[in-house]
């Protein structure tokens, strides 16, 4: 048995946007192969699933789980009360319905506004340093990390690779950035643990303050610290650009925030919104079946 968590079943595409409507329709060619899966006493056959996957370019699970979703929206949808139907219009009545009940129970819930202001903050707090932040500057650095517990003897032969170094980056007449990572990628250098990155140095992350100090007194391009280092390693770095402090507020940030945030947020909500009408009924699932829609169709 399994439950339709996991099923992401918005449209059969990657999600909808601007308010409009979710809708949740498969490809039904009922009876063709044998049962993969039953929901409630109502079988999903293979070619069901076959015909879901051509439709939406789903594999078989996920192909599968759309379908699951479906029968058990519709089995809601039954229970709110459906409209009659002779046997060749069911499945599109059942659609109809569907498409009814995720629009009157489900899509008014799934509104950006909707989103609980706890959630956007906790992102905010989660990302702060995009937001909150004084001078950065971008940097080229090389290192030579080692680590709080490497051994007296291991530092001492890194710190010499690292003074090495310095004299080398001294000596060439490059200043670029691209300088520093055709070092890095040159063998004497490489077999000596020198690597290279490109980050946005603050005061005191994303390398630590011994680096940070250094780099807050660069002011141009191909300006260079010197050698400086601590337990974590040893740090050349040459100034790329800057931007200024930052200070935006949970309130000033929130509006992006909510749109970031928006489409994983509406897929998630709609499965728990599903779930809830959908709760208590049984779903029986054939692996091996699931197993042997993996597999190329044969030829008609």
């Amino acid at each position: 048995m399994v439950g339709i968590c996991g099923v992401v079943a918005i449209g059969g595409a990657p999600g909808c946007s601007g308010g409009r409507p979710t809708t949740l329709a498969p490809a039904v060619t009922r009876q063709a192969g044998p049962p993969v899966a039953e929901v409630a006493g109502q079988p999903i056959y293979n070619g069901d699933v076959r015909a879901q996957m051509r439709r939406t370019g789903l594999d078989a699970r996920a192909a599968l789980d759309q379908l699951v979703t479906f029968e058990l929206l519709a089995l809601a949808a039954a229970q709110a009360g459906t409209t009659g139907a002779a046997d060749g219009e069911l499945e599109a009545v059942r659609a109809v319905e569907v498409q009814r009940l995720i629009e009157r129970e489900i899509e008014p819930h799934l509104a950006k506004a909707a989103i609980p202001d706890a959630e956007v903050r906790a992102l905010y707090d989660k990302g702060k340093a995009r937001f909150v932040h004084g001078r950065q500057v971008q940097v080229a650095v090389l290192c030579v990390f080692t680590g709080a517990r490497m051994k007296a003897p291991a530092r001492a032969r890194a710190e010499a690779n690292a003074r090495a170094l310095k004299v080398f980056v001294d000596q060439r007449p490059g200043r670029a950035p691209e300088d520093f990572e055709a070092i890095s990628r040159m063998p004497e250098w490489a077999m000596r643990n020198v690597s290279f990155t490109t980050v946005w140095q603050g005061d005191d992350e994303p390398f630590p303050p011994v680096v940070g100090r250094a780099v807050g007194a660069l002011r141009k391009p191909g300006d260079t610290t010197d050698l400086v280092g601590d337990e974590t390693g040893y740090y050349l770095a040459r100034y790329l650009g800057e931007r200024p402090p930052k200070n935006v507020s949970w309130a000033q940030a929130a509006p992006g925030l909510r749109d970031e945030m928006f489409e994983p947020w509406r897929r998630q909500r709609f499965l728990q919104l599903a779930a809830e009408l959908t709760r208590g009924h049984d779903i029986a699932v054939d692996p091996q079946a699931v197993d042997l829609l993996s597999q190329p169709a044969p030829a008609p």
